[in-house]
């Protein structure tokens, strides 16, 4: 699924602007991650006229009620040009329009990155386990057990290595203000909740093999978070090795591609429904903005401080949306057994 809008995102015309847009916030990326290496400035020239175009298309859409897929090239420059016009005379009350936008979008992409991979882990660990369920005889029921007992077993030992990881993140740097080891530990202690919860509606018929699968998502997403949250609450991420830079860079590149492929199509249409002031276009432009805005704040405004925000914010958020999906999930998983009961009675 997520490769076939990857594809759209690459090859179809009408998601032409959207593709630009997002190669042009990679090359931004890709530059304030290795600052050390390429000049800071660089990353200055391509963000901030990326910064203002989607800022400009963003409010397009929300006033205009404009389809963004729709605008050809002469049409964007052209749009872009009047709003560059409007600003110029209009400087300080646009600038002030700006500025909180800007303000806007950095919060709320810490909200945003939460939610959507909280519902990414959530959403493929349940459509993982409707394809196991809907094999054939005995093998299908063997494997959701395989999947529930045995992927909660590798989750809850993967939790007792992060949390070790979190002690050692912990005596390696004294100066650090957040605790990762207990962080770790609560995180486990609701997994294990949630998993009592499992085993008691096991009472009741209800076989939530998806939790296997979830706990496992949510588990490498939560060490992933722990240890970008390190490099930014220790120090300067240019301290540490080129190769581990590296790899948390491809990591997040794959994010940003995954998150935006995924919001294209059904997906910003049903949010579109849900915020019925803005069109899918224009989520998904919100979603490119919001992101291009805390790059450049993290990079590029450093006294702002916003990745710590960012990290410590993002692993307290994470962790209470486990809690809240797992709940959810379960609940709803109840719910559909339910239904199909009655429909095969």
């Amino acid at each position: 699924m997520v490769f076939a809008e990857l594809k759209k995102l690459f090859t179809e015309k009408e998601y032409r602007l959207f593709m630009v847009l997002v190669l042009w916030l990679l090359i931004g990326f890709t530059i304030f991650q290795f600052k050390d290496v390429i000049p800071i400035w660089v990353g200055y020239v391509i963000f901030l006229p990326l910064l203002v175009i989607c800022a400009i298309l963003f409010i397009i859409s929300l006033i205009f009620r404009a389809e963004l897929k729709e605008l050809t090239l002469k049409k964007t420059v052209i749009y872009c040009l009047i709003a560059l016009v409007i600003i110029i005379v209009f400087f300080y009350i646009a600038a002030l329009l700006f500025i909180f936008i800007f303000l806007i979008a950095l919060i709320s992409y810490v909200l945003i990155t939460a939610t959507f991979y909280m519902y990414s882990c959530y959403d493929f660990s349940v459509d993982l386990d409707e394809k196991v369920k809907n094999i054939e005889g005995s093998g299908g029921k063997i494997l959701r057990w395989v999947i529930f007992l045995g992927l909660t077993v590798v989750s809850i030992i993967f939790m007792l290595i992060i949390i070790n990881i979190g002690a050692s993140m912990g005596r390696t740097a004294g100066e650090i203000q957040f605790s990762f080891d207990r962080m770790a530990v609560f995180f486990m202690v609701i997994m294990i909740f949630l998993l009592v919860i499992g085993f008691l509606a096991l009472i009741a018929g209800k076989l939530n093999a998806w939790l296997g699968l979830f706990f496992l998502f949510c588990c490498i997403y939560y060490l992933y978070l722990m240890v970008s949250a390190y490099f930014v609450l220790t120090s300067s991420e240019t301290a540490y090795s080129l190769g581990l830079r590296i790899a948390i860079y491809v990591f997040d590149v794959i994010l940003i591609i995954y998150t935006t492929a995924t919001l294209i199509g059904t997906k910003t249409e049903v949010l579109s429904e849900k915020f019925k002031f803005v069109k899918p276009d224009g989520i998904l432009m919100w979603l490119i903005f919001s992101k291009a805005a805390y790059e450049f704040a993290k990079a590029g405004m450093e006294n702002m401080n916003i990745s710590a925000f960012n990290a410590i914010v993002g692993i307290i958020l994470f962790t209470v949306l486990f809690f809240i999906a797992g709940l959810y999930g379960i609940a709803k998983y109840a719910q559909r057994e339910k239904r199909t009961t009655k429909s095969e009675d």
